[in-house]
């Protein structure tokens, strides 16, 4: 199944959602960062139930994944510093906030606590988790301990690890609870999604493998480059950072404007 099968919705369907988008204040063709979206109280969802909008398509297609659906599997984000990689989290986070909050829930793990502040109430939010802190490794434990009910339910949840290389500092306490995450995770309805600078992927090639989609922003050094993608035709040097992204896997690539959502959304 490629990229375009897995996250783009058919025009016919789009017909619809393109109306509720227009109500709910957004406008595909705006592209990211052109102001705040005020909240009008009771919304309509713009898309569909349990799916995640990440952005729109160069031909004005929703760019969607499928909560339900594992194959895409854990999510990576990638790209040079100034990039946009916690935009791109942030993205995720607010447009997760268009479901029902019972149904699609995030929780997020960084070093930067307060990039967070403003999301982090949220509806749908489980917290903002410091990377090095015990009870971080204690919610990820609980995270694993929960998976198997979650699993039989419409509940979704979003791992945002924000530095991924940070939260895998040498001894963590964690480190196995993500790997189980990673491997089993989505097909539990528990989706890691998580960046990381390409400069420091020599320290996590062995945790390269366990994401096969990679959502990646500008990278300028073209042997970051070769670590990130196989194909050389790519070209990740012209993506407009915290605007401008490229969806990746093995078999295809997918270029995509975030979505122009903000606070209150």
């Amino acid at each position: 199944m490629s990229t375009t099968d897995q996250f783009i919705i058919g025009m016919q369907a789009y017909q619809d959602i393109k109306a509720e988008l227009h109500q709910a204040g957004i406008n595909p063709s705006d592209g990211a960062g052109e102001g705040p979206i005020e909240s009008a109280g009771t919304k309509p969802s713009p898309i569909p139930d349990g799916s995640l909008l990440l952005g729109f398509a160069e031909d004005g297609l929703p760019v969607i994944l499928d909560l339900y659906n594992p194959m895409p599997g854990p999510l990576l984000v990638a790209g040079d510093g100034g990039s946009g990689k916690t935009a791109v989290l942030q993205s995720i986070a607010r447009s997760s906030n268009l479901q029902d909050p019972g149904d699609v829930q995030f929780a997020v793990i960084t070093s930067f606590l307060e990039e967070w502040a403003a999301l982090e109430g949220l509806p749908n939010s489980l917290g903002v988790w410091p990377a090095g802190h015990p009870a971080t490794a204690d919610f990820l434990s609980q995270l694993v301990g929960w998976a198997d009910a979650i699993s039989s339910t419409r509940q979704v949840i979003l791992l945002l690890i924000d530095g991924l290389d940070q939260f895998l500092a040498e001894g963590h306490p964690a480190r196995q609870d993500l790997l189980w995450l990673l491997t089993c995770g989505p097909e539990r309805h528990i989706w890691p999604v998580a960046t990381v600078n390409p400069a420091r992927l020599s320290r996590l090639h062995n945790w390269l493998d366990y994401f096969n989609t990679r959502i990646l922003g500008q990278v300028r050094n073209i042997r970051n480059v070769r670590l990130l993608v196989d194909d050389p035709v790519i070209n990740l040097g012209d993506l407009v950072p915290s605007s401008l992204f490229g969806l990746y896997q093995p078999d295809s690539w997918l270029r995509f404007l975030l979505p122009p959502l903000r606070q209150g959304d």
